[in-house]
């Protein structure tokens, strides 16, 4: 054993101090595999320590291993493996770390723009903050402790579960048993529940161009995933009969990014594929339904479905915050036993206080009032973004798609040879985010526009109307 030094210690205690400086010999091989070391008597007395310090660096070393105690025969070093060089590693983690978070900065930077379209507001907008801090007030002020705090069941609390029926019965014309709704933590978990729930099904057919997130989560959970394209009136059903898929992914509503609403008579028929065989799903994500910003709600697909073949998918992200992250599922009655036999045992994913306050803006009213304020707000935006554009130089060379059935809109701008990409890079110079629609685009023989437009989805709900209208003034420019 090398000398120690103990007046470099600093804050440590003496004894954690004196364990720091053995164990790092015994790494560094300073004290060498088998090598015994000084009874604790003798390095007390050599250090000018009392005992009792070295009793309990030793202690901690052989309860780490550093170190073996033999009865009546003292400490000695143990043989420790060999390492790989750290030297020789660090850089290759260094520049990988290095590499991951300069990727997630770039991601970062991508959006960084005064005017960024390229995705919806990731905060709470005022008035559902404002809702939400009254309705957990309102909880904690009188629920009692055994309400907020016990673990609720896997399904979520049977209140929210209640409130969200009625609330479907309201707004979508859907009626629900409270029994049959899932909540989770935001729509991601809940399509990971809809994957485990239908694993040995093998293949899901997702929309082209479509959500992402949706398609990416299903791969995750093993699900082998087709991506099937549009025409004008939604999914394609000849390309659905013509894949081998069990289940479908739609978002009939407001098809995310087209903004496509898909017709009664392909409703119909997709019913009627999923009514075709046993076993057989059709996965409803009615994301914003409740944001139509035009004439009445489209009816849910779920309202129309006469043989349980729906899974309904909703949640709260758009209309409150995705940070709340709460969202819920409607099994069909078919997939009530199989929920309870394959995942019965998770836990909820939401906590009680957080199902309790969101049920109780359901029940009291303030949940829909602040939604009528949101949408009227949104409709704002729309307008001061679609009117800036259209009345702009550019008026002439852009056209608003898809504007009214939710809170994003498809720009189609005629392309002047810069393409897609060169208009969005120039939109970015003068601090507008745009999104290629094409971007969206997963199977190469489903990209292209036969009337040869450059498209962008173009999401709104993080602009006020006064920035609504800079923007429109900056992209003018561009166009």
């Amino acid at each position: 054993m090398q000398g120690i030094d103990l007046t470099g210690r600093g804050e440590l205690p003496l004894y954690e101090y004196l364990y720091r400086c053995i164990r790092d010999q015994v790494v560094a091989g300073q004290i060498a595999a088998g090598e015994r070391l000084p009874s604790r008597r003798t390095l007390a007395e050599r250090l000018g320590v009392s005992v009792v310090t070295v009793e309990g660096a030793y202690a901690q070393l052989v309860a780490e291993g550093y170190v073996v105690a033999r009865s009546r025969r003292g400490y000695y070093a143990a043989s420790l493996p060999s390492l790989p060089n750290a030297a020789a590693a660090m850089p290759v983690v260094a520049a990988s770390a290095h590499a991951a978070k300069a990727g997630w900065e770039d991601k970062r930077a991508a959006g960084s723009v005064p005017y960024d379209l390229t995705r919806g507001a990731n905060v709470a907008s005022p008035g559902a903050a404002r809702l939400w801090e009254r309705a957990l007030r309102d909880v904690l002020a009188h629920e009692s402790d055994d309400v907020l705090y016990r673990t609720p069941p896997a399904r979520g609390v049977p209140r929210l579960r209640e409130a969200i029926a009625a609330h479907l019965a309201r707004s979508r014309g859907m009626s629900v048993d409270p029994s049959l709704v899932v909540v989770g933590a935001g729509a991601q978990t809940l399509y990971g529940l809809v994957a485990q729930l239908l694993r040995e099904g093998g293949s899901v057919g997702v929309e082209d161009p479509g959500y992402a997130r949706a398609s990416e989560t299903y791969r995750a959970h093993g699900l082998d995933v087709r991506y099937l394209p549009l025409d004008g009136e939604g999914i394609s059903v000849r390309a659905l009969r013509g894949s081998d898929v069990v289940m479908a992914h739609v978002m009939p509503s407001h098809q995310f990014p087209t903004g496509r609403v898909m017709s009664v008579a392909r409703r119909y028929e997709l019913l009627g594929w999923a009514a075709e065989k046993d076993g057989r799903y059709v996965v409803e994500d009615d994301y914003d339904c409740e944001l139509r910003l035009a004439g009445r709600p489209i009816p849910a697909l779920a309202s129309i479905d006469a043989t349980g073949s729906v899974i309904y998918l909703n949640t709260f992200s758009k209309s409150l915050s995705s940070a709340l992250r709460i969202a819920y599922l409607v099994l069909p009655a078919s997939l009530d036993a199989a929920f309870d036999e394959r995942l019965g045992f998770l836990s909820t994913t939401v906590p009680a206080i957080d199902q309790v306050a969101l049920a109780q803006a359901l029940e009291s009213g303030a949940y829909e009032r602040h939604v009528a304020r949101y949408r009227r707000d949104m409709r704002e935006v729309r307008d001061a973004l679609a009117e800036g554009l259209l009345d702009g130089p550019a008026g002439q060379r852009v056209r608003i798609e898809e504007a009214d059935s939710g809170i994003h809109f498809v720009l189609a701008v005629e392309d002047d040879g810069r393409g897609e990409a060169g208009i969005a890079a120039a939109a970015r110079e003068t601090g507008v985010g745009l999104t290629p629609l094409s971007s969206f685009v997963r199977a190469s023989e489903h990209a292209g526009t036969p009337d040869g437009l450059a498209r962008f989805v173009v999401q709104y709900d993080g602009l006020s109307a006064g920035e609504a209208s800079a923007a429109a003034k900056a992209l003018g420019s561009v166009l």
